[in-house]
């Protein structure tokens, strides 16, 4: 193949056409040459009219002989057409194929067909009704081929004024269509492509079948998969046609097609070509993504929808039960709290009396066990109610550094150490402030207890997000079971021994914290500490007012 300018210039010539005219003439052709001085010496007398033709708008072809390397006679024919860009002649091409045993089997069918006219002559001279027959059966013939002219104008029709991209390739996979749709989606003109191959010019980088080329080889599935792995599925309308859809990138623009090829038949049902066409489907992918990613978007936020309103209802739940426990606690008070002291009192009288070793020792158990018996009532009291109510602005840092001191030398026999990780210019808070010491207390305490005999680090850690003050509590204690996590702010829950806890002491904190608007979490892990993050409102809780009742 060869590609020229409007002056016969060589501006392209393929390997193929270079190594044809060095064994055939030894002529040496490269870009810029005079494409007269490569054509035979018979033929270059009507060079010139040559050029006038096809630069005129004219296709057309010539055959020439050459010597075959077995020594025989080959036919080539060599076939001219104007090429046009942006509606321009630009030049000419010309494509030289082999058609030696195209142009023998034509021989031959004319010698036949002469032989055979020589004898419908023959016996026509002896039988007028035969010439009739055969007069008739020309006609016919004729008639056939004028219909055969005129359903490929028609096809070629109506190629053409479809909106529908499509080409065509004949048995040799050469394109006979390609029509104006097609060109405008690909930006290769039908001059252009048109008695090629190169039909994958306009969707790939290298050389390869196009769906077409496949189903006119009727290529085995395994060979289509090849090439559109997870793209393809065969017609569910025409046999051996396939159907597929692929993302191409045309330069200027990518596009997702989705394309079908199909074979042409003959009348005895043998392919003889194969039609491609193709629709732009971009947008519809444009859509399907954009509806996928808004169903995870809406999904992503039924799930957060869901675990919020989860935690409410595990929230809601929780306070129902301190609800519960808060009365259960107030009726224990009443009911034991007056016997118990008028029960300690007596005991107490007992001391004046004289009595033995062994009834001493029992009678200072029992008071000690109901000096034990008033703290546990004193702190059911407390989960109930607070210890003042009153609100006012609370200075975190110095509750804590109070408790830590009044803690000193229980935490230096431990071999505790404890690090403060204080916000700079942390804001006073409105709270209760026995109450959040009360928290606090209770958090550091279970801090202490969960520390090795060998020691360990509590690291106080305060920071002020938007409206709310955060304190971070971390042990390097024994941490605490996955499983007692869920239950730790429950009422009476405790991991300790029954003679050391009561298990109120982190459900009275949740309840003073949540009662100031806050909130309290836990993050352990066995073996590696815990993590206690207090949060709290810098304002208080809105419309509160002076003081906090018992329970919201």
């Amino acid at each position: 193949m060869a590609l020229l300018d409007t002056e016969a210039r060589f501006l392209y010539v393929n390997p193929a056409y270079v190594r044809l005219l060095k064994e055939g003439f030894n002529l040496t052709v490269g870009p810029g040459a005079r494409h007269q001085y490569v054509l035979p010496n018979s033929q270059r007398a009507w060079a010139s009219d040559l050029y006038q033709q096809v630069l005129s708008g004219r296709k057309f072809s010539v055959d020439f002989n050459l010597v075959c390397p077995d020594g025989g006679v080959c036919t080539f024919e060599r076939s001219f057409a104007p090429v046009y860009h942006n509606d321009r002649l630009a030049g000419f091409s010309e494509v030289i194929r082999e058609v030696t045993e195209e142009r023998s089997r034509e021989a031959r069918l004319r010698v036949a067909c002469e032989a055979l006219e020589k004898q419908v002559a023959a016996r026509a001279s002896s039988n007028q009704e035969y010439n009739a027959i055969l007069a008739q059966e020309v006609i016919e013939r004729q008639y056939a081929e004028e219909n055969l002219q005129e359903s490929r104008e028609r096809l070629a029709q109506i190629l053409q004024s479809s909106s529908i991209p499509a080409f065509v390739i004949d048995e040799n996979h050469v394109i006979t269509h390609w029509n104006k749709a097609c060109a405008v989606m690909t930006g290769l003109t039908a001059g252009e492509m048109v008695g090629t191959r190169n039909q994958w010019q306009a969707f790939y980088l290298y050389q390869r079948p196009v769906m077409a080329d496949l189903v006119l080889d009727a290529a085995m599935e395994s060979r289509i998969a090849k090439f559109y792995t997870g793209k393809y599925r065969p017609s569910s309308l025409v046999k051996g046609a396939y159907e597929a859809e692929d993302f191409f990138d045309f330069g200027q623009e990518s596009k997702w097609l989705f394309f079908t090829a199909a074979p042409i038949r003959n009348l005895a049902g043998e392919i003889i070509g194969a039609i491609e066409t193709m629709q732009d489907i971009t947008d519809r992918k444009r859509m399907e993504a954009e509806v996928r990613r808004m169903n995870d978007a809406l999904e992503a936020r039924v799930e957060e929808r869901t675990n919020q309103l989860t935690r409410i209802y595990e929230q809601l739940l929780h306070a129902e039960k301190f609800s519960a426990v808060g009365k259960l606690a107030a009726s224990i008070a009443h009911e034991f709290g007056n016997p118990i002291i008028g029960i300690r009192n007596f005991l107490l009288g007992l001391r004046k009396v004289k009595l033995e070793k062994g009834d001493a020792e029992m009678l200072e158990l029992a008071i000690g066990e109901c000096a034990r018996v008033k703290d546990l009532i004193s702190t059911l009291q407390d989960f109930n109610r607070p210890t003042t109510g009153k609100v006012a602005q609370v200075d975190l840092h110095r509750i804590i550094e109070e408790l830590l001191l009044l803690g000193k030398k229980k935490l230096s026999d431990r071999r505790i150490r404890v690090e403060q990780r204080f916000a700079q210019d942390l804001p006073r808070i409105q709270a209760v402030a026995d109450q959040i010491k009360q928290v606090l207390l209770n958090v550091i305490g279970n801090a202490e207890e969960a520390m090795p005999e060998t020691g360990g680090t509590i690291t106080i850690t305060t920071e002020v997000r938007g409206e709310k003050v955060l304190i971070f509590i971390q042990d390097t204690g024994k941490g605490i079971r996955q499983k007692d996590l869920g239950l730790i702010f429950e009422p009476f829950f405790s991991t300790k021994p029954a003679v050391e806890g009561t298990g109120l002491g982190l459900s009275v904190s949740y309840g003073i914290v949540k009662r100031h608007g806050g909130d309290i979490t836990a993050k352990s892990a066995r073996g590696k500490g815990a993590l206690f993050t207090i949060i709290l409102p810098i304002d208080g809780v809105p419309g509160e007012g002076n003081s906090l009742p018992i329970f919201r």
